[in-house]
């Protein structure tokens, strides 16, 4: 075989069978999430989409924080960049190590060191583990310092007049019978 052709095949490989197999996992999850409505079942929620309500009812309902209880805590709406920024530490990590350990590769017998495209398999994760980390910062996460308590948010106090969370959401099972939708245009005649 060709070396281009074992080349482009490990490329095509690589990178085009990771993406082929997210799209079929999520075309299946979506076909799978449709037949159950079809039938009537319930699916159950999305994460994302649950954490994302769950923030949001928190953000709606929570107090401000008094000035000397958890000072500078991330809140359950900041959750996301508080994940962000150790995500993008840990991917910075990676990338700084890569980085390390390709470097040996220019080093020559006599001391002298060449830089080559090899280097973009440290560089490429630490840029973006160092994207992820401004991202995060910008959103509103913070590092952790010390004398300072970071955590979930406090309960409210008792006597408190907290509203409840909403106990139904769009897919919620309500028993017994259920009206049909009345028709919008009456069906055609031929």
């Amino acid at each position: 075989m060709d070396d281009n052709v074992v080349a482009a095949l490990a490329v095509v490989c690589i990178f085009g069978l990771p993406v082929a197999g997210w799209i079929v996992t999520r075309m299946l999850r979506h076909m799978e999430r449709m037949e159950m409505i079809k039938r009537g079942i319930a699916p159950t929620d999305d994460s994302a989409h649950k954490l994302w309500e769950q923030a949001f009812t928190a953000r709606q309902a929570a107090p401000p924080p008094s000035a000397g209880m958890y000072v500078n805590h991330p809140s359950t709406w900041n959750q996301g960049a508080q994940n962000c920024l150790r995500k993008g530490i840990v991917t910075t990590a990676v990338g700084v190590a890569l980085l390390i350990g390709l470097s040996f590769i220019g080093m020559h017998g006599d001391g002298t060191f060449t830089m080559g495209p090899w280097l973009l398999g440290g560089l490429i994760p630490m840029f973006v583990g160092l994207a992820q980390i401004a991202n995060a910062v910008l959103a509103g996460a913070q590092f952790p310092r010390s004398g300072v308590t970071i955590g979930p948010i406090p309960p409210p106090p008792p006597g408190s007049n907290m509203p409840p969370p909403p106990a139904s959401g769009p897919y919620t099972y309500r028993p017994g019978a259920t009206e049909e939708l009345p028709r919008t245009k009456p069906p055609r005649t031929q």
